[in-house]
């Protein structure tokens, strides 16, 4: 029965986000990923209310658009970018892992959309990608980083990468910590299964730049993963 379940959702996921990406690529000929990034937020949305999880979102402080902001999440699973989009209230690119960009149709889509590739095991590599994101945050457009670098295989946080907060502290932006629970359940690097269940996503407090610029790295490691690890739900946190 959850196989079938499961399928079913694949089914009904799939089937109505593939088309998306399409029209996203096709629009992106013609548009600026600023101008079709509200469509694409409505049918993120859509999706979550498709698959019966639509994310529950607490807030807690205004995020305004015209602040150069780096958003910093946990990272359990695949569903996390598509709900990333779906939950942040403003127009960013993504720090992506190279591998990303090789999956059909979601890769020239993230392409297209000015993502950012990292490769992961490549310092140098690394190093002109979070120059790139430098940039962009100085042009306005705001960044989401995964500090983990890779899905935790249990769903509890593991060990941050030093270089985002290297990144951080030269960008002169202000760090939101995002807690994302319930998709280590609805999907994970150990499973095929897809399921639908309850998703919370918290917006913990902003680690402001005057702060990030005061503090040394290791201690904005700690920081970052104590804000994220005290707004995830106890079944996601566990004892990380």
């Amino acid at each position: 029965m959850i196989d079938l379940i499961s399928l079913y959702y694949w089914m009904i996921g799939l089937g109505y986000f593939a088309p998306v990406l399409i029209i996203l690529i096709i629009r992106s000929f013609f548009e600026s990923p600023q101008e079709y990034d509200p469509w694409l937020r409505k049918r993120a949305n859509i999706l979550f209310k498709l698959l019966n999880s639509r994310p529950q979102i607490e807030y807690s402080e205004d995020l305004p658009a015209d602040k150069p902001f780096i958003f910093m999440a946990n990272h359990a699973s695949l569903i996390d970018l598509p709900l990333l989009k779906a939950v942040i209230p403003h127009y960013y690119t993504g720090i992506v892992a190279q591998e990303s960009f090789k999956y059909f149709l979601y890769g020239p889509a993230i392409e297209r959309m000015g993502s950012i590739p990292i490769h992961r095991d490549n310092i140098r590599s690394s190093l002109k990608s979070f120059e790139k994101a430098t940039q962009l945050l100085k042009e306005g457009i705001q960044i989401v980083v995964l500090p983990e670098g890779s899905r935790s295989l249990d769903g509890k946080l593991i060990p941050f990468k030093k270089l985002p907060f290297h990144f951080a502290k030269q960008s002169g932006a202000s760090i939101v910590p995002v807690a994302i629970s319930g998709v280590f359940e609805m999907n994970n690097k150990k499973s095929h299964y897809l399921r639908p269940g309850k998703i919370i996503v918290r917006f913990a407090p902003t680690i402001r730049a005057e702060e990030i610029a005061a503090m040394e790295i290791k201690d904005l490691m700690e920081l970052t993963r104590q804000r994220i690890h005290e707004n995830l739900e106890s079944f996601e946190a566990g004892n990380s």
